[in-house]
């Protein structure tokens, strides 16, 4: 019995802030090419293709691009793109896939993270490489293969 309870804490490997960063860093790049694209049908000024204003239906398809590829991907699937790239997702302290509230609650409390860097410190000084936002929502991000 004693065994069983130490492999369970032992498949959770947290993942490595590099890997966090380079998660963040796809998601990002995949936002702003959503964006592009959207820019493309929906923008109303002429300021090259990488530069684009969205108002209007332009804008609310942006908005919800976003909702989708960062807190409802986290709360359906642990996961975000980027994430399920570098192999990590985001589970509890029980190892359980987290909720749309706690992804929401993640995904808000980011912006203060990525204000001046403030999660990657945080991550960096918590043992349990937790930002703002983890430890808010009680979750963790942990390597998948460590986690079926």
């Amino acid at each position: 019995m004693l065994e069983e309870f130490d492999n369970y804490y032992a498949r959770f490997e947290k993942a490595s802030i590099g890997r966090r960063i380079g998660a963040s860093i796809i998601d990002f790049i995949i936002y702003y090419l959503i964006g592009v694209i959207l820019g493309l049908f929906f923008d109303t000024q002429d300021d090259g293709i990488f530069s684009y204003n969205l108002e209007g239906i332009g804008a609310i398809i942006s908005f919800c691009f976003m909702f989708f590829l960062w807190p409802i991907s986290e709360g359906i699937w642990g996961q975000t793109i980027g994430k399920r790239f570098v192999d990590i997702k985001v589970v509890t302290k029980k190892n359980e896939p987290i909720n749309v509230g706690q992804a929401f609650i993640r995904f808000f409390l980011g912006i203060i993270d990525f204000f001046l860097l403030i999660g990657i410190i945080v991550a960096a000084v918590n043992k349990d490489n937790q930002r703002i936002g983890d430890a808010a929502a009680g979750t963790f991000v942990v390597k998948s293969k460590y986690n079926g």
